[in-house]
């Protein structure tokens, strides 16, 4: 039996093969679930098959620039760290290229205008060490270091220069880029203007989809006519029911499914028959109150349920738009209300949530489970326990703990560690108690001791919900943070909670295409995050549109779906 995908991806990778063997640049286009990195990987064997020794000899390497370290390892295991390829992100390798010349970096920072105070303050620049360790912008009198976005803008004007332009060259003769869409529009600018425009210099390969950027404006490779476009017309994910989705959405890409006779759905839920009141803020219109969106919520649920659903963590993820409609949903909103960035709880950047979720969760749940040994292990260290009494204290405190846990605030909880030390806060938490302590009322807080008092405010209990999210336990995530995954199933949640993204004027422009100056950047941010969203799923899709949807919208749903697929639903 023919697989449509793999003939689909044999035609693209025959394409690449021929850009490698004749020297010419190209792009590969490949959408959700073709098997990008696979095309990446096969494209690098080939390289060391037919000229790794050669490279080894001139002294040379084939860059192979990644977005995530993520990415980086699991190239480099597959082509087994070989020694003609380098593999690095975009910061080590720009950083691994240009660090020996100190000089030069200096002169470069010294014409940073806005850090000409920082600059000043430190004496200016004379002879400083240039380093790039913890990513952000320092300057004393020996040392100077660089923020993130320093390094690939430093590398793009150090490319401006012809004699770096000419090492670099000599050094890399072959330069794949992966996710080419998302990475840093200063050295793509530079590679585009000084390689792909003139024809010279290393030759370029691009591996990446440029409907699935999502954090910025898409960057225009099309327009360099020594850049050749292809497409690889695989989806070796999904099942047809889903694909059909896919290419409805994006007809000039039609992907090929592996297996034509795959079972699955894709279906499309809306609320239109709700005929009360609808929001009306700035990040959030025509949608179904929150509480009318968690019982349109629950109406769908209960009937994927009915179809057969397999609802559970491990088999359904639930994307929704923002952190605040997780949290509201989930069931933690104060602990989310209290941050200014989402980050702070949702990847425990704050030292409180880190804490509470990393040591104080886990030595609860293996007290209360009698896990003792496991307790202790992640407190660090064993307490003498000699004595009758060592144990009663060490229960009397658990238990108090855990009273804390069930019925009080994060505060509570904060302030007894504070007295038993089981387990002990760290210096940095009480610090922050201190300062918040001796801070005078009414006085001017730092923002981090400003989210520091609000979060004690939270009930625990929201805590406890927030970690079962972190740790993966609930099925549900936001639409940015699953890009590259999948899951068997996927429900879609669009709503409002986000002016960034507005969902009825993306589906109404699918249909009348009057995209416009003011609407553009709009309706291709909407768009892309919709397509990787859509597109994460194995078996199962099930999108639910709480917002009015006017007939032009539900049209584009259709289309998309089928109209058999277009269902209303009734809260």
């Amino acid at each position: 039996m023919t697989n449509p995908a793999v003939e689909a991806a044999k035609e693209a990778q025959k394409r690449v093969d021929a850009c490698l063997d004749e020297g010419r640049n190209f792009r590969l286009e490949a959408g959700a679930g073709a098997g990008k990195t696979y095309s990446l990987v096969e494209a690098l064997k080939k390289l060391i098959n037919e000229r790794g020794r050669d490279l080894q000899r001139a002294g040379q390497k084939v860059a192979c620039i990644t977005y995530t370290e993520v990415a980086r390892e699991e190239i480099a295991q597959e082509i087994e760290q070989h020694p003609a390829i380098l593999v690095e992100t975009i910061h080590a390798f720009c950083w691994g290229f240009m660090s020996r010349f100190q000089k030069d970096l200096r002169a470069l920072v010294a014409g940073m205008e806005d850090k000409q105070d920082k600059i000043a303050e430190a004496g200016g620049i004379a002879d400083q060490i240039v380093e790039y360790q913890l990513g952000f912008f320092g300057i004393d009198e020996k040392h100077i270091t660089l923020h993130h976005d320093d390094v690939p803008r430093f590398m793009a004007q150090l490319l401006g220069k012809p004699k770096f332009r000419s090492l670099f060259a000599a050094t890399y003769p072959v330069i794949f880029v992966d996710e080419y869409q998302d990475t840093d529009p200063h050295f793509m600018a530079a590679l585009a203007e000084h390689f792909l425009a003139t024809g010279t210099g290393p030759r370029i390969g691009f591996f990446g989809d440029h409907w699935q950027t999502i954090y910025r404006s898409d960057y225009g490779l099309a327009e360099y006519p020594s850049l050749e476009p292809i497409d690889k017309a695989s989806n070796f994910r999904s099942v047809p029911a889903v694909v059909n989705v896919l290419n409805a959405l994006r007809p000039e890409l039609k992907q090929a499914v592996k297996d034509p006779d795959a079972k699955g759905e894709a279906r499309f839920f809306h609320a239109n028959s709700y005929t009360g009141e609808r929001t009306s803020s700035s990040s959030s219109k025509n949608d179904t109150p929150p509480e009318v969106s968690r019982d349109f919520m629950a109406k769908l649920t209960e009937r994927l349920k009915e179809d057969g659903w397999d609802l559970s963590s491990e088999k359904t993820k639930i994307l929704m738009l923002t952190h605040n409609a997780i949290a509201a949903e989930r069931g933690y909103p104060t602990i989310a209300k209290a941050y200014r960035y989402n980050d702070s709880f949702a990847k425990k950047e704050d030292p409180l949530i880190a804490f509470l979720v990393d040591t104080v969760e886990p030595m609860c749940r293996a007290f209360t489970e009698k896990r003792f040994g496991d307790m202790f292990r992640i407190l660090g260290s064993r307490p003498e326990l000699s004595a009758h009494e060592d144990k009663v204290a060490w229960a009397t405190d658990m238990a108090a703990l855990a009273d804390a846990r069930g019925n009080g605030s994060i505060g509570d909880v904060v302030d007894l560690l504070k007295e038993t030390g089981r387990p002990r806060l760290p210096d940095r938490i009480v610090r922050r108690e201190q300062e918040l302590a001796a801070a005078e009322n009414g006085a001017e807080l730092p923002r981090s001791l400003q989210e520091h008092g609000l979060v004690r405010e939270a009930p625990y209990q929201e805590l406890v919900r927030l970690a079962e999210f972190i740790e993966g336990q609930t099925p549900f995530a936001t639409q940015h943070s699953v890009k590259g995954a999948e899951f068997d199933n996927v429900i879609v949640v669009l709503g409002g909670g986000w002016n960034h993204y507005n969902w009825p004027q993306l589906l109404e422009l699918l249909t009348t295409g009057a995209i416009t100056a003011k609407n553009e950047k709009g309706y291709y941010r909407a768009r892309n995050l919709f397509y990787v969203a859509v597109s994460r799923p194995k078996k199962k899709l099930a999108v639910l549109a709480t917002q009015t949807l006017l007939p032009t919208a539900l049209q584009s749903v259709e289309k998309l779906f089928g109209s058999g697929n277009v269902i209303a639903l009734t809260a």
